[in-house]
């Protein structure tokens, strides 16, 4: 995938699809790992930036909304991008203050990076492979 900016203009209103400002915002689990597990996203949820410009890999931002299949992610130096929503990861857990934690490690299998679950982090030994390597 290409270098992908948006740019917001206020006279032409981003399109919106599957987001929510209800609710609590997501963690990493068992079964959601990434942006694209959830069913509902949320408008300032935190993610982790795994994507294409390298200028923001490995940076965190914010989900603000959909536009066509992109997560359109803002980051704390106002600027915007545009994801694919595989490419940005949940955190580990969110402190009682909305601080967001991530943990995110290398697959020992395939090298992917994928976030810890809070039970995962807590464990005795976490666990070394990614979700998909641990089914397979």
């Amino acid at each position: 995938m290409g270098l992908i900016l948006v740019h917001m203009n206020a006279s032409m209103p981003t399109p919106i699809f599957g987001t929510s400002s209800n609710g609590q915002f997501s963690c990493a689990t068992d079964t959601q790992h990434a942006l694209r597990d959830l069913r509902t996203k949320r408008k300032g949820q935190p993610v982790f930036v795994l994507g294409h410009v390298l200028a923001r890999k490995g940076k965190e931002g914010t989900f603000e909304v959909f536009n066509d299949r992109l997560a359109i992610v803002k980051f704390s130096d106002g600027g915007v991008i545009g994801y694919d929503p595989q490419e940005l990861l949940l955190p580990t857990d969110i402190d009682d203050k909305g601080t967001a934690y991530f943990e995110i490690r290398p697959c020992r299998l395939c090298e992917q990076l994928f976030p810890l679950t809070a039970e995962e982090c807590e464990a005795a030994e976490e666990p070394s492979r990614c979700p998909e390597c641990r089914r397979a």
